[in-house]
């Protein structure tokens, strides 16, 4: 979207929210850095000193002509001193000794210290043999044991010793009650050491989250350089975190200028995800060029020649590079006035701002006493990253809501509509089965009963009326209207119910004639596929076999039986009478019933039984006949 042209307004004003917040954040930050940095006003200052470059494990006599007075701070780059060793003495007059705990309090120290009140040890920063603790960003406080201190002369020495590559340093140092210096340097603390601390802590979080983030969703590229900023960032905040290095100091810089050149080349390629900016050249490039100087920083053999190139060229190219993301930030933010980019461009600003402090310090055209910001613009970088995803988040959660209900709506719309059509459907088929009912009725009532009705109607126009033909004729009739009745009741395809049925209208007419029933029927599951049409057709099958028995057989027993497998059921209906006979194979009641059987969709089979005759009838309850 197109903001300076379809919504500029809103986007001015939240344009403003965001640099009022900006600078007021900025204000806030400088204030409390003066703060926290600021001298202690109740103690005694000492910034007047004799310094002598010795290397010695004793302080030098005080006859020794390497003596020379200086104020501090003392920035051994300034004064052209290359050793890396140093004592410093003064002499501290009291008219009355403390009667209360002092403190020794060193802001700034280069990089190692070690403290002596009248020839006594009240403290030192840390390792003092090779590689030596590094104190760069760390203010140094010592109590002073009581006695040390007495009334007169106390003739105070520090033995300092620099690592290479950093000369010598070291501030004006405060003595006075502990109960005013301690506050005054525990501020301090917290300022270059506990929220750098926190910061790395935060990095190597953030890291983990948006590494996460890209394992659940590698298509956001986005997460993923983020993440290795955020580690190689935090890497980089260990060596103001580490006195004690556990390498050489050789390996300990090389680890330190290469963390900060990767950093500059990993804001490129993530403010590229971010701007959604296809320069796959220039990032091919990028990386060519750091993967050379890294090999470089790790080849150059000679100190002054390492140092030379890292404050030249490794550090000044990872300005300008770190410059480059700014500026098409910037670019960005002009021609979209997007929030986020304006978010991106405060979040960046310290970054630039502090790395461009730094480089002026490294090459001596800001005091040192200012020491390193950069590692200070890491918590405003990730707040100002964080602000933008959760800008991002809510605009996708908006547009996921917007869709929901979108989607929801369409539904529901679709829903009716089909509710609508499934109602139509429903009266089609409604309609569509009642007619088909209706025509089956009609034709079963044509074929059956209506035949039975014509023939009695022309038996009864005749001149030759038989009573009892007439009487039979007129009980098929009846016969033909109950099955029809009976199977209409048969819906659910509960051959055990058809049977019974059956039995019921055809065994009195059995018994009557002589004929003994033998009912072996047993348990037939329901059959789904069996509709009124089909139970009517294996009725009148049935029943045409049972008249048969009555009529033709001269049996003596009827016998009914049934049997299931998981495929099919079988109905046999067996007499013991003359059996069936050529001429009854072509006889229309037979044909009648293997045309049913076909309509109905089951096997018939008339088998001559030796004595009598077998009926059977096979039902596949998977549907019709196969065959």
């Amino acid at each position: 979207m197109n903001y300076r042209q379809q919504n500029r307004p809103f986007p001015l004003v939240k344009t403003l929210l965001i640099l009022f917040f900006a600078v007021a954040a900025s204000i806030s930050v400088v204030s409390y850095y003066k703060y926290a940095i600021a001298p202690p006003t109740d103690a005694l200052v000492i910034d007047q000193l004799h310094f002598n470059p010795a290397d010695t494990l004793e302080p030098p006599q005080d006859a020794d002509s390497s003596w020379g007075e200086l104020f501090l701070p003392h920035d051994w780059r300034d004064a052209g001193l290359s050793g890396m060793h140093g004592w410093y003495a003064t002499d501290l007059e009291l008219n009355v000794p403390p009667n209360r705990l002092w403190g020794f309090y060193i802001p700034r120290i280069t990089s190692n210290v070690l403290v002596y009140i009248n020839d006594e040890v009240i403290g030192q920063g840390g390792r003092f043999r090779d590689p030596v603790a590094r104190n760069w960003g760390r203010p140094l406080y010592f109590s002073i044991p009581n006695g040390v201190i007495h009334s007169g002369n106390n003739r105070i020495h520090l033995q300092v010793k620099t690592a290479t590559g950093s000369p010598g340093y070291l501030g004006p140092v405060y003595i006075g009650p502990e109960e005013d210096l301690r506050p005054v340097y525990q501020r301090a603390y917290r300022l270059r050491v506990t929220i750098v601390e926190s910061a790395t802590t935060s990095l190597l979080l953030v890291a983990v989250l948006m590494a996460g983030l890209w394992l659940t969703r590698r298509k956001d590229a986005l997460p993923f350089w983020f993440a290795l900023m955020c580690a190689v960032w935090a890497l980089h905040n260990v060596y103001l975190l580490v006195t004690e290095i556990p390498v050489s100091e050789r390996a300990w810089e090389c680890l330190r200028y290469m963390t900060l050149g990767w950093f500059s080349v990993l804001l490129v390629i993530s403010m590229h995800r971010f701007l959604d900016l296809k320069h796959r050249a220039i990032e091919y490039s990028i990386f060519a060029i750091a993967l050379i100087g890294s090999v470089l920083l790790c080849l150059i053999p000679g100190d002054e020649d390492f140092f030379h190139f890292v404050n030249w060229a490794w550090i000044s190219g990872s300005l300008a590079l770190g410059a480059y993301p700014a500026l098409r930030v910037t670019i960005a933010w002009w021609r979209s006035w997007n929030p986020e980019y304006l978010i991106a461009m405060c979040t960046g600003l310290p970054i630039l701002l502090a790395g461009t402090h730094d480089w002026l310090r490294i090459h001596g055209y800001i005091a040192r006493e200012q020491g390193y910001l950069i590692q200070y613009s890491a918590p405003v970088f990730m707040l100002g990253f964080t602000i933008v995803l959760l800008i991002r988040y809510a605009r996708s959660l908006n547009e996921s809501e917007a869709l929901t209900h979108t989607l929801e709506a369409r539904v529901e719309s679709k829903r009716l509509q089909l509710e609508s059509n499934y109602q139509k459907m429903q009266a089609l088929e409604r309609e569509r089965v009642l007619s088909g009912e209706r025509e089956r009725i009609m034709r079963d009532m044509h074929d059956g009963v209506g035949g039975h009705l014509v023939s009695a109607l022309a038996m009864s126009d005749s001149h030759t009326l038989e009573p009892k033909k007439f009487k039979e004729i007129l009980s098929n009739a009846l016969m033909d209207l109950r099955l029809m009745i009976d199977s209409m009741d048969q819906t659910e395809g509960d051959l055990a119910s058809v049977l019974g049925t059956l039995r019921s209208r055809l065994q009195p007419a059995l018994e009557k004639s002589g004929i003994e029933v033998n009912w072996m029927v047993g348990d037939i599951p329901a059959i789904a596929t069996l509709g009124p049409g089909r139970i009517l057709q294996i009725m009148r099958i049935l029943q045409e076999a049972i008249t048969n028995v009555l009529k033709h057989s001269g049996a003596r027993t009827l016998t009914v039986t049934t049997d299931k497998t998981d495929e099919i059921v079988v109905i046999d209906i067996s007499d013991n009478g003359i059996g069936i006979m050529e001429t009854d194979s072509k006889g229309h009641g037979l044909q009648n019933m293997r045309h049913r059987a076909k309509k109905a969709g089951i096997d018939l089979k008339i088998q001559d039984a030796k004595p009598g005759t077998r009926v059977r009838i096979t039902i596949f309850l998977n549907g019709m006949d196969p065959q």
